[in-house]
């Protein structure tokens, strides 16, 4: 191939000699115009074999950019930054869990017929908008093809973004998006649903039926694209995600986490009540699990299947719990 296994080897080495410069001060990202050329002149090649129009292509080689800021900010991500406490005050603060009222009653008849359509109720719909991108409010200001270059360029997980990359030049192929509005986060989740660009071609939906599977302006699409995901991911509108729960004194801590499933008759018999020190419901058909977002706080969820959805859209425990609280701080 044109951009050899050499030139990425020097790339690499340009990013290390980088990292010790400037391992007291802010990282400056430093790259080689001719190397990065090289490699989308490589990648337009395989573009092509995969169906790409010569005119997308055209646009891509023509302004297509290095974002140093978007290799800035995957390789600082913290493993974690914030305790669950604090993660929920800022997820879930009182003056959005009263936004995602008012966005549900704004938007009832929309959200009543995609929930119809889809099996999936309108409050998690909303949940998923509000964490996602503050109602569409914050989508991110990323264009994604350059960020998606740039860290397939980068090479650390070349193959994994070089698929998004060529999702996102098929996605603006069939007239979804045009180049320059495609926006999103540095690592590529897109619009107001976040969307990886293929999530977008699997789940995205064109609900008003305008030729275009807008998660960007459109709120019909938005509503349904979340709620088909839901749905393909095994959704149940018959249950809820979970609740909160107390543990008894002296509770066996080999019965909490996700792969240990329990009847709520079992987990009754264990001395499991709900938060307030109620009974769980009577459903002999709702298998559940107890998980705790952080292990060494008494904090303590008993969540179903539902719950197990929300962590195929993200895996992170506090995402699916916050979500979960979101949905029953908007009905209550």
């Amino acid at each position: 191939m044109i951009f050899s296994i050499f030139k990425r080897v020097v790339f690499v080495v340009i990013l290390l000699l980088s990292n010790l410069a400037f391992a007291n001060e802010k990282e400056e990202i430093v790259y080689d115009e001719k190397l990065f050329h090289g490699w989308i002149v490589d990648f337009v090649e395989e573009a092509k074999q995969k169906g790409i129009s010569e005119q997308t292509i055209y646009k891509f080689m023509k302004d297509v950019k290095f974002v140093p800021r978007a290799i800035e900010l995957d390789r600082t991500q913290p493993y974690k930054t914030k305790t669950f406490e604090e993660y929920l005050q800022t997820v879930v603060p009182d003056f959005r869990v009263q936004r995602a009222k008012a966005m549900l009653k704004e938007n009832e008849k929309i959200l009543n017929e995609v929930s119809k359509k889809y099996g999936v109720q309108p409050r998690f719909i909303v949940a998923l908008w509000a964490v996602e991108s503050d109602f569409g409010r914050n989508m991110g200001g990323f264009t994604i093809v350059n960020t998606l270059a740039t860290l397939a360029f980068e090479g650390r997980r070349a193959e994994f973004f070089k698929k998004e990359l060529l999702d996102a030049l098929k996605i603006i192929d069939e007239g979804h998006i045009a180049f320059e509005d495609m926006k999103g986060s540095w690592a590529g989740a897109m619009g107001q649903t976040q969307f990886m660009p293929s999530s977008f071609l699997e789940l995205a939906v064109d609900h008003n039926n305008d030729g275009k599977r807008d998660i960007w302006g459109t709120k019909e699409d938005v509503f349904a694209s979340i709620a088909n995901y839901l749905s393909k991911r095994g959704w149940n509108d018959d249950i809820t995600w979970g609740r909160e729960v107390k543990l008894p004194k002296n509770f066996d801590e080999k019965l909490i986490g996700r792969d240990v499933e329990k009847g709520l008759s079992d987990w009754k018999k264990l001395g499991v009540r709900k938060a307030d020190g109620g009974s769980l419901p009577q459903r002999a058909d709702i298998k559940a699990s107890i998980i705790k977002p952080e292990d060494d706080k008494k904090r303590a969820f008993l969540v179903y299947s539902n719950y197990k959805t929300v962590l195929k859209w993200n895996r992170s425990l506090y995402f699916a719990t916050a979500v979960g609280m979101l949905s029953d701080g908007i009905i209550n």
